[in-house]
């Protein structure tokens, strides 16, 4: 199998290098001008002649000529197609960013003119030059937008596929790395993020930034341009790459053209080899089949490693609901292919029963009966694990229930246990969240995890089990798991919720299958848990988490990735290797900061789960050194029987304030401040606290966070209370609050019927004993994004 990337050459023009040794097979693409110097010396002349006109009602419209075949450098293909196929470079001595009308409307009609003849030909993919002016980028993209509305069948140009529009860009810029990043992020915006718009990088000189690499990867790169002057010379004079360079084109190659919806497709472009190619042993073809040796080289490394993508097509997929999707077989022969998942499971099985055993449960015959129960057995594949692990345990007197729902899937289980499992499990068709038995189990097993850890809703499923069929010392596997989230550039998922015929399909969270995406905070974030038996815990879950933005991006969506405790130390994860993870609460017996912070690692080999996303509604731009918030909830509605997610984001920045403003601040507002706390007739109002005391407010916060103390208030997702459990005391949380007058009438506000707010702590905070600082940060909001999928009114799964 090979990879879905290819090599391509842009010849000296006019050259006979073209079908001659250097079209052996070595490349798959050509790259060439569309039109030639002819053409733009004709386009000249027409400007003139227009210039010519007088300034009147007589003066005709600016016309640039039609192209003939004397102005084209890429003539109709001939019949029998022998040479390879084409790549077009569009005009690059227009002035698409010109003032002048007449020179903006002579750019798009040349352009038209080149587009519409190679879609008429079936070249598929145009380059066209950056931007010359970047103070005029507005009218660059305006003018990109023009060419993707174009219509073959509204210009009578014939009946071919619009082509690809690609716009050449340096990989980066040492003053800015993501200077050219932003400039593409602003165009395809203006562009509506078409389909038909992607991006061509030249490769650099110099080595990339890792985060500059990670963002590209996640855009639609159709073309790395590789110009033959950033090759060097090995010890027999043969021309290489640096070792940046080709992890480069390796790091594309995986990503095997998944980040377009159109090509899906990546081709290395060289260009510039006649220049050099005397200077090397080998001449031109040396470059050629150098290329070509990295790519084979890439292709065997890629199948070679199961954690790599296997050149599968990308995928959008609803997540499985486990109350009413009734499986197919081909899902489920697709699960049973992850040999990893099943062979963790199998050592979870087999230590969990030695411990039960160690404990006293003997399973002899003397003794009540080792009780293990499978919990959505579907086909088998956990009832074979823990058959097995009592057979090698040689547990005497054992019970095994395989419950299953799905009367597809109980066929398979009739079938196993007459073949394969010697009429020693019992089969149960019925559902775990409604199955009783007078029976204890000793082992629950199950796989109900999802990508997001919970959204299988394992903790819902197994409820039932847990209260009526349980012992204390009752084992589950798994013991636990945890969800995560990160923020993620993702244009391809953006581009595919846009046109996806689902409704609302932006208010829903997906499962992504091969879609490139870039994580751009610093950190994966914990936001809850859930343990075994989950009985008596809440099932609703809420969590207000922080992500550090170092570098400018823009997000798409959120990820959520999981991690699950089997048994002991036994876990199964899809968090991204070496990624550095916030944990929810401090890891018990770690002191400080140190107990927030683990590694994330991805269980080797392991291919079950794919990430899920909850998508933005809109993409949203975070500059440099800003803080993101997201807000999101875990929902399980009992009185309606509903269970669904709501997210949403917001970002900051934490402003530096001078010490001699802040203490000129306070002086002007010191007495009236002073007067405002004496003369209200509530020492609770909020509005007599002094500007100056917010601000120093925002700084303690900042300063906590800056330190890695855990800020309560954001981990309610594992600590909830009870509002009322202090309103009787004096200074607790409900104390009285007689303030809010002019809304006193309608809700009743009183002493007797307090607001839920703690405001006595701030305003007795007193200027004179305030703190005096050098300088004094202060968190700004500066965006933020509405809350999505609101009482899980688009996307929501039925529990009943």
């Amino acid at each position: 199998m090979k990879s879905n990337v290819y090599v391509g050459l842009k010849p000296l023009l006019g050259s006979a290098t073209i079908g001659g040794d250097l079209s052996e097979d070595r490349y798959d693409y050509v790259l060439h001008p569309v039109s030639n110097s002819r053409y733009r010396d004709r386009v000249k002349v027409a400007l003139h002649q227009h210039h010519q006109q007088p300034l009147d009602g007589t003066r005709e419209a600016l016309t640039v000529p039609q192209l003939q075949l004397q102005d084209l450098s890429v003539p109709p293909k001939s019949p029998e197609g022998a040479a390879p196929d084409c790549i077009g470079l569009l005009a690059s001595w227009v002035d698409m960013e010109s003032a002048d009308v007449d020179v903006q409307e002579l750019s798009f009609q040349v352009l038209a003119n080149e587009h519409n003849y190679a879609a008429f030909v079936g070249i598929k993919q145009l380059i066209l030059a950056p931007p010359k002016n970047l103070a005029s980028i507005n009218r660059y993209a305006l003018m990109v937008a023009r060419l993707l509305s174009l219509r073959d069948s509204n210009l009578n140009c014939g009946s071919g596929e619009n082509p690809v529009l690609s716009i050449s860009l340096p990989f980066f810029e040492d003053s800015d790395p993501l200077s050219t990043w932003e400039l593409w992020c602003t165009v395809r915006k203006i562009c509506g993020y078409h389909s038909n718009l992607t991006v061509s990088l030249a490769l650099p000189r110099d080595r990339v930034p890792s985060y500059v690499l990670q963002r590209w990867l996640a855009e639609p790169v159709t073309c790395l341009l590789v110009s033959s002057s950033i090759f060097a010379t090995n010890q027999y004079n043969y021309p290489v790459l640096n070792k940046f360079n080709q992890q480069i084109i390796f790091e594309f190659q995986k990503i095997n053209g998944s980040s377009q919806t159109k090509l899906s497709e990546l081709c290395v472009i060289l260009h510039g080899v006649e220049k050099y190619g005397f200077q090397v042993k080998g001449g031109e073809v040396a470059y050629l089949e150098y290329i070509n040796y990295l790519l084979k080289r890439g292709d065997k490394l890629i199948l070679a490693n199961p954690n790599m993508h296997k050149f599968s097509e990308p995928r959008l997929m609803p997540p499985l609901d486990p109350f009413s999707t009734d499986i197919s077989n081909a899902v489920y022969h697709t699960f049973e292919q992850d040999r990893t998942k099943y062979q963790m499971y199998g050592k979870a099985i087999k230590r969990a029963l030695k411990r039960l055993i160690t404990d006293g449960i003997m399973g002899s015959k003397r003794d009540s009966p080792l009780v293990v129960l499978i919990a959505g057995a579907g086909r088998g594949p956990l009832v074979d694990e823990a058959y097995t692990a009592i057979m090698e345990l040689r547990v005497p007197h054992y019970r095994i229930i395989a419950l299953e729902k799905s009367s597809r899937a109980a066929l398979y289980l009739q079938k196993r246990k007459h073949e394969y499992w010697k009429d020693s499990v019992e089969l149960v068709k019925d559902d775990a969240c409604s199955w009783r038995s007078e029976l204890k189990v000793d082992l629950c097993i199950s796989e109900l995890l999802g990508s997001f850890g919970c959204n299988e809703l394992a903790p819902e499923s197994l409820l039932n089990v847990e209260k009526h069929s349980c012992k204390k010392t009752t084992i589950f596997i798994p013991q636990s798991f945890s969800s995560y989230v990160a923020p993620i550039s993702a244009p391809l998922l953006y581009q595919t919720l846009t046109t996806i015929n689902v409704p609302n399909a932006f208010e829903k969270p997906w499962i992504v299958h091969n879609i490139p995406h870039c994580i751009t905070s610093t950190k994966l974030n914990e936001i809850w848990s859930f343990h075994h038996p989950v009985a008596g815990s809440k099932l609703t879950k809420s969590a207000v988490t922080e992500f550090k933005i170092k570098n400018k991006c823009e997000i798409h969506a959120l990820i959520g990735l999981f991690k699950a405790t089997l048994f002991d130390d036994i876990c199964l994860s899809i968090l991204p290797d070496g990624s550095t993870v916030k944990m929810a609460e401090p890891i018990k017996g770690v002191d400080g900061s140190a107990g927030l912070y683990v590694k994330g690692e991805h269980t080797p080999d392991m291919m079950s789960w794919s990430p899920m996303v909850f998508p933005l509604k809109q993409p949203f731009f975070i500059s440099d050194d800003s803080e993101l918030e997201l807000f999101m909830t875990r929902n399980h509605d009992q009185a309606n029987h509903k269970f669904w997610y709501e997210w949403s984001v917001s970002s900051f920045v934490y402003l530096v304030m001078a010490e001699n403003k802040v203490r000129s601040a306070q002086s002007a507002t010191q007495g009236a401040s002073n007067a405002a706390l004496q003369t209200t007739q509530n020492p609770n109002d909020r509005f007599a606290l002094p500007p100056a005391l917010e601000i120093h407010k925002g700084f303690d916060q900042f300063q906590s966070t800056s330190n890695n103390q855990p800020d309560e208030s954001q981990h309610t997702m594992s600590e909830e209370y009870d509002m009322f459990e202090n309103s009787g005391s004096e200074n607790g949380f409900m104390d009285g609050h007689g303030g809010w007058k002019s809304v006193h009438d309608i809700h009743g506000i009183g002493s007797k019927n307090t607001p839920v707010f703690d405001l006595q702590q701030s305003s007795q905070i007193s200027i004179d004993q305030s703190p005096t600082f050098e300088e004094l940060h202060v968190r700004v909001r500066t965006g933020s994004t509405e809350m999505q999928n609101v009482a899980g009114k688009f996307s929501w799964i039925n529990l009943r």
